[in-house]
């Protein structure tokens, strides 16, 4: 089914996006599972025949098994019994495929773990430093690929990890930043280096190293389900593939799973129709929890991604292709009681030719980031009864709490945008009020976009201290006119205290505040709407691990001419009630000629922001010049690379 977006009202469109809830999941009859098949990690073997008494040992067995009975016209429950398989897993259909359903099921949710990692024993203490063991290293992975026209910092083309006792060590660059925490690999010499919390027994702990990059990856499978299993520690490059990865095929359930810590995305539906992710979680991952591209008619329930995108955030990227959920191309999509809190990215990212989207029930909390983004997209796109709330913690003047970025026809209904960075609700688009160019995958259909028909009823939008309620950076008349004449606004309730002039408009010049009665004068809408404060509701607030981050504000780069100072200044945002105190250091100055580092203040305690000044001079050669800048508190370190750039 297909809406045409000449057919109508966004009531009418609305109505019509519901209508296709139906169809936009799996639909997999598992009661045609005739035969039953056992795993056993600890017990079993693969040469045994797969009983319940003689279980095979390898989930890939299991798959070779099952999809042997589907060739035979056989459906298959292939039960996994509790345990870590350290394997990688693959399954694709062929021409004697049939549409008989499988399914890998552990007989415990949550106590089945596919992981990437191998247990490493061995270590040695380092020779003349406290704290430092060491380890042999025969893996040559060098930098991953770059990203054509995208700056990467060479931390966020890395994909090594080190688990000590559960713990992800911070990488770093050399030896010379070494700290707790903390772990570096020396490719050259074969020797990797690890600097845990002080106190820890290298002998008997756990120490995991991921070596497999990819957990499962599925080539057109139909009417395959996974359910209560964990894939976590893919070592994985950020922008490839995923932890666990689906190409094309249909009828797909993810059900109770997990994808957790894995250096690139947790999940990625590519290319699949009719599938349903429910009940899941994907959680500190490098990139994103949950991605789709060029999938349709998916269903995701009950779904949590946070802390996620932390690989990025080592060389400064806090937007670009991460996030709890992103969204590229997803066509004829529903998604239902999706939370996304702590990342350190956007929480949900409707990212480019995005159609026929209708979500409910989200919580996007306290992202680094935006809350909720939809960008470049030519709709209709409904979100309803949400709470998006505390996000954009870096303050950019162009992030906040719903933003709109070229796109048609979105509805907010319903919903709680309050307290988000600077913006509740920003209106973005090209210098100038021009259009962004973007092409359906389906029809080929080409749009060029800005942003009309956004419609906002039922609402609550509160603002707090400097904070905007709504903002149009759309510079231009025509933009303006066309944003206002088909804005739809009404029985919302508006509300910032502190703000006289909370409503930002590009006319009659950019920049243009209004009051309350200004908006409404000026738009014609909001008949019904009140400015009156609301009833207080709840942020959500971390349940992880005490932590903290070290953030970037400058969003990664400073440019200065030769002998001018570069200034760049960190956050320190705390995490799951944090409040150490955090010492401060930089890497990299010494090695540019002419210039010396100064900062602000060394440490901080709780929260709060520092800032470092290099001072170039007229004998510093012009280039780009990366610098590490770490924040150390007991036996974590975290770190961001930043560059300066000398012209």
């Amino acid at each position: 089914m297909k809406l045409s977006r000449a057919s109508g009202t966004p009531a009418l469109l609305f109505a019509l996006l519901c209508a296709s809830y139906g169809w936009s999941q799996a639909n997999i009859n598992e009661g045609k599972e005739t035969a039953h098949l056992y795993v056993d990690a600890v017990n079993g073997s693969d040469s045994n025949p797969g009983t319940s008494s003689k279980p095979f040992k390898t989930i890939t067995k299991g798959i070779d098994a099952a999809s042997a009975n589907n060739r035979s016209s056989v459906g298959t429950l292939v039960t996994i019994n509790a345990g870590t398989y350290r394997e990688s897993l693959s399954m694709s259909r062929d021409n004697r495929s049939t549409a008989l359903p499988m399914t890998f099921q552990a007989a415990q949710a949550g106590k089945v773990v596919v992981s990437g990692a191998d247990q490493w024993t061995g270590w040695q203490a380092w020779s003349g430093h406290s704290g430092v063991y060491t380890h042999g290293w025969t893996y040559r992975w060098g930098t991953c690929p770059v990203t054509p026209g995208v700056y990467e910092s060479p931390i966020t083309l890395r994909r090594e990890m080190i688990f000590v006792n559960g713990a992800n060590l911070t990488q770093v660059l050399s030896l010379g930043q070494l700290a707790a925490g903390t772990f570096y690999v020396d490719e050259a010499h074969g020797t990797v280096y690890a600097q845990p919390a002080a106190g820890t027994n290298m002998s008997s702990a756990d120490v995991e190293v991921p070596t497999r990059n990819n957990l499962l990856t599925s080539f057109n499978m139909q009417n395959v389900v996974l359910r209560g299993i964990t894939f976590a520690e893919a070592n994985t490059c950020r922008d490839s593939t995923a932890a666990v990865i689906f190409y094309q095929g249909s009828e797909v359930l993810l059900d109770q799973d997990q994808f957790n810590w894995n250096n690139s995305a947790g999940l990625q539906m590519s290319g699949v129709d009719h599938f349903t992710v429910q009940n899941s979680i994907a959680n500190h991952n490098g990139e994103s929890g949950f991605g789709s591209d060029k999938s349709k008619y998916g269903l995701w329930s009950s779904n949590e991604a946070d802390y996620n995108a932390w690989r990025g955030s080592q060389g400064a990227i806090y937007g670009w292709n991460s996030g709890g959920f992103h969204f590229f191309q997803q066509h004829s999509n529903t998604i239902t009681g999706a939370t996304s809190l702590y990342n350190q990215s956007h929480g949900l990212h409707w990212d480019t030719d995005n159609e026929n989207v209708a979500a409910s029930g989200i919580v996007s909390a306290n992202n680094l980031g935006i809350g909720t983004f939809i960008e470049k997209t030519e709709g209709p796109v409904t979100i309803s009864n949400s709470k998006v709330c505390g996000n954009d913690r870096i303050g950019l003047t162009y992030y906040g709490g719903v933003e709109v970025r070229a796109s048609t026809y979105v509805t907010l209904s319903g919903s709680i945008i309050a307290n988000n960075g600077l913006n509740q609700i920003p209106i973005v688009g090209p210098t100038g009020g021009g259009t962004i160019q973007v092409s359906n995958y389906e029809t080929g259909a080409i749009y060029n976009l800005r942003t009309t028909n956004l419609t906002l009823s039922s609402d609550t939008i509160a603002g707090g201290t400097s904070e905007q309620l709504l903002t149009n950076e759309y510079a231009g008349s025509t933009a303006w006119a066309l944003f206002q004449s088909t804005l739809g606004s009404d029985y919302n309730t508006w509300w910032n205290g502190s703000q006289s002039k909370p409503f930002t408009i590009p006319v009659p010049n950019w920049g243009t505040d209004l009051d309350w009665a200004g908006w409404r004068s000026v738009t014609g809408r909001d008949a019904h709407s009140s400015f009156a404060k609301p009833a207080s509701f709840t942020c959500p607030s971390s349940s992880d691990a005490a932590d903290f981050w070290v953030i970037n504000q400058d969003y990664g780069s400073r440019s200065v001419r030769r002998g001018s100072p570069a200034t760049f200044t960190l956050l320190l945002i705390p995490v799951g009630g944090f409040n150490g105190a955090t010492n401060f250091t930089q890497f990299g100055v010494s090695t540019i000629p002419g210039s010396s580092a100064r900062w602000s203040g060394g440490s901080l305690t709780g929260s709060g922001t520092v800032t470092m000044t290099v001072n170039t001079s007229s004998s510093t050669p012009r280039g780009t010049y990366p610098i590490t800048l770490s924040g150390t508190s007991g036996g974590v370190t975290r770190t961001v690379t930043v560059s300066l750039i000398v012209n």
